[in-house]
């Protein structure tokens, strides 16, 4: 689409891109924590954590799937407020690596990059109260997108719902077609809540997207599960 053209120039596909994101992924998973925390100042997992406690109530015993879960931080903070029953799901070797090590997955899913996570046809119907996702929808179009909500949508219980977190400039992009959710709202399977806009998504302005010279928001957006 014009969208996607714009994004890479005309250049860049999305195999391509793929490729060099996960290889990107590859060779900074063992010091990745790090440097989004001290350098980057990256809040996206405190704000997922915060806003999944608000979603769940105290049930403990939900069942969550942390989409895009690389090494874990989305996790951590979420388990720090009582939550525990979490399974991750991502493409990067390395990086599940680290997460398995740190103990805090009950299952880890290590899958294919795909934008349209095929693989979650393996998983059965209504197994999750929960999916989160931080910094990982509408990157690029090689990241997932709305065609995945459907999937998603399926592997979560009846009045469930699906939590992503993202910068607030990854949802303006034209490259997204959401018709798609539009479309899915109108056949009774999910119901998009209005955007919630948080501050201080990422604090250090100069490394992450441009938003005049100060700290991007975070887009906090719901989607609730009808069928």
């Amino acid at each position: 689409s014009s969208g996607i053209n714009a994004e890479y120039g005309g250049k860049i596909t999305v195999e391509e891109d793929l490729a060099t994101q996960q290889a990107v992924y590859e060779h900074f998973a063992e010091t990745y924590d790090e440097c989004l925390t001290s350098h980057d100042g990256y809040r996206a997992p405190i704000i997922t954590a915060e806003e999944t406690c608000i979603l769940l109530g105290g049930n403990s015993s939900a069942k969550i799937m942390d989409i895009g879960s690389g090494t874990g931080m989305v996790a951590e903070r979420i388990r720090e407020k009582g939550y525990t029953h979490i399974d991750a799901f991502d493409p990067n070797k390395k990086s599940c690596q680290v997460a398995q090590r740190k103990g805090i997955y009950e299952r880890i899913f290590l899958t294919e990059a795909s934008p349209k996570a095929a693989e979650l046809k393996l998983l059965l119907d209504n197994t999750y109260d929960l999916i989160v996702s931080a910094g990982t929808f509408w990157v690029t179009p090689s990241y997932p997108g709305v065609y995945m909500l459907e999937e998603l949508a399926r592997v979560i219980k009846p009045g469930g719902k699906i939590l992503l977190v993202v910068n607030e400039e990854y949802i303006q992009g034209d490259w997204q077609d959401w018709g798609v959710v539009k479309d899915l709202e109108k056949r009774g399977i999910l119901k998009a809540r209005p955007v919630k806009l948080v501050p201080n998504y990422r604090m250090n302005a100069s490394v992450s997207d441009t938003n005049q010279g100060k700290p991007p928001n975070g887009a906090v957006i719901v989607y609730d599960i009808l069928k």
